[in-house]
């Protein structure tokens, strides 16, 4: 019997047509990062516009987190429907609508609504992405290859801090959303002539045209076509509750141990993805060099990205992101209580993004080499929804204890010391899952 199709791609040398989709999701990856930040680059102007109280921007950055849950748990169940492809362009849809609106906004309360529907979209992006990304690179390359697709996410953050610095002081907030839904129309004309359906949709969920559709895949790879489709999977294993088989078994201490990691990191992350921005203008900074700030942070974090995917199987991915979390802790520390002209706090501000966003594609380098292939695509929108749940808290205790005037160096105290137990529960996972057995079924 010749062997999966699956099997084939993750044994093969990566082919051009791989990369192309790979760097397809990479660009669509940037909407992540223009749009988490567009909201916080253009806070301190739109807040000042209508009156609005810290505790309601916190609220207007936990919708938006809120969100992100949302769309992450329905990615995996709407992608066994309608593929990772179609889940992939209906998350962007509804991401590119939601922009356009908000260039509209007239109150704090719509553009709130408009973050949360703007989350769903991006949690289900990170989902479907992850997932495509894994499932057309090759074992040797995939660490690198979704860590590649994490920089889409810094190359956004970039984008808009440029955009927000170009474009705030002559054009006002709303053009930076203006900008933003052009970006996500011109991603989904590039989707929808350039990406693939996963192969592994095809030959699970075995939609119409099923056949035809993985040969034309497996053409434009280079390798010869199937005259049928493989056997299906087990009875069994189509029947499980994926969502229910993340608890049992052999799985459930891997699952408990990156829920826990991936809730915490997003409590800390969202924080300082939302907040940043406005305690670097406390600080001294102007709005629009606080924007242009964004663009340096966003290199660095685009380094961070690629550090860690380069380093993750030589280090261990979990052992390599527990060192991130405890790196970035001390920089936590350094970043809330150092008082300094705006350069040193521009470049604290780098080395926070720096471990941050490679502390992030660490959780899902460990997430991917540890799950087993039928459960990929449950257990990475499960991580992601439980981490964006953290991501509500996150922003929202910012900011109640930046508005509660307890101290900046306070407030960086507190979500250092979060950093500590994430960094734990993956030296633990470490000691207890051996990545072997599961790497191998994943792949």
């Amino acid at each position: 019997m010749p062997a999966s199709p699956l099997d084939v791609i993750a044994k093969m040398p990566m082919r051009t047509r791989q990369y192309v989709i790979i760097a397809l999701c990479c660009l669509i990856n940037i909407t992540e990062g223009y749009d988490m930040m567009s909201a916080a680059y253009t806070a301190p102007l739109f807040t000042a516009e209508w009156g609005a109280p810290r505790a309601a921007l916190g609220i207007l950055f936990s919708m938006g987190s809120l969100g992100l849950a949302f769309g992450a748990f329905a990615a995996a169940p709407i992608a066994e429907r309608i593929g990772r492809r179609g889940v992939t362009f209906l998350a962007l849809a509804g991401i590119t609508i939601s922009h356009a609106l908000s260039a509209m906004a007239n109150s704090m309360e719509m553009l709130t609504v408009l973050k949360f529907m703007m989350g769903v979209g991006l949690g289900m992006l990170v989902v479907s992405l992850n997932v495509l990304v894994s499932e057309f690179a090759n074992d040797d390359r995939r660490n690198l290859m979704l860590s590649l697709l994490h920089t889409g996410f810094s190359i956004g953050m970039t984008i808009s801090g440029a955009v927000t610095g170009l474009l705030l002081e002559p054009f006002g907030w709303r053009s930076v959303f203006v900008v933003g839904a052009a970006i996500n129309i011109v991603l989904l004309a590039v989707l929808v002539l350039f990406m693939w359906e996963s192969p592994a949709y095809l030959l699970s969920a075995r939609p119409r045209n099923a056949l035809p559709r993985l040969n034309k895949i497996l053409t434009g790879l280079g390798q010869p076509t199937l005259s049928e489709l493989p056997p299906p999977p087990p009875r069994t294993e189509r029947k499980e509750n994926r969502a229910m088989a993340l608890l049992s078994g052999d799985v459930r201490r891997l699952s408990l141990l990156m829920w826990t990691a991936s809730f915490v990191y997003a409590v800390v992350g969202y924080f300082l993805l939302n907040w940043k921005p406005t305690v670097l203008v406390d600080a001294g900074l102007t709005p629009t060099q606080a924007s242009f700030a964004g663009v340096a942070q966003g290199i660095c974090g685009s380094v961070g990205h690629i550090v860690v995917g380069m380093l993750a199987k030589r280090v261990g991915e979990g052992r390599l992101t527990a060192i991130f979390f405890l790196v970035m802790g001390c920089v936590l520390v350094l970043f809330g209580n150092v008082q300094a002209d705006p350069p040193v706090m521009i470049a604290l501000a780098c080395s926070l993004t720096f471990f941050t966003v490679g502390s992030y594609t660490g959780v899902f380098l460990t997430t991917i080499a540890h799950y087993p292939l039928h459960l990929r695509s449950f257990g990475v929108g499960f991580v992601v929804g439980i981490g964006r749940a953290g991501a509500v808290i996150g922003p929202f205790i910012g900011g109640l204890l930046l508005g509660a005037d307890i101290g900046r160096g306070a407030t960086f105290v507190f979500f250092a010391a979060l950093s500590v137990i994430p960094a734990l529960a993956l030296l633990v996972l470490g000691r207890a899952i051996k990545p072997g057995p599961q790497a191998a079924a994943s792949a």
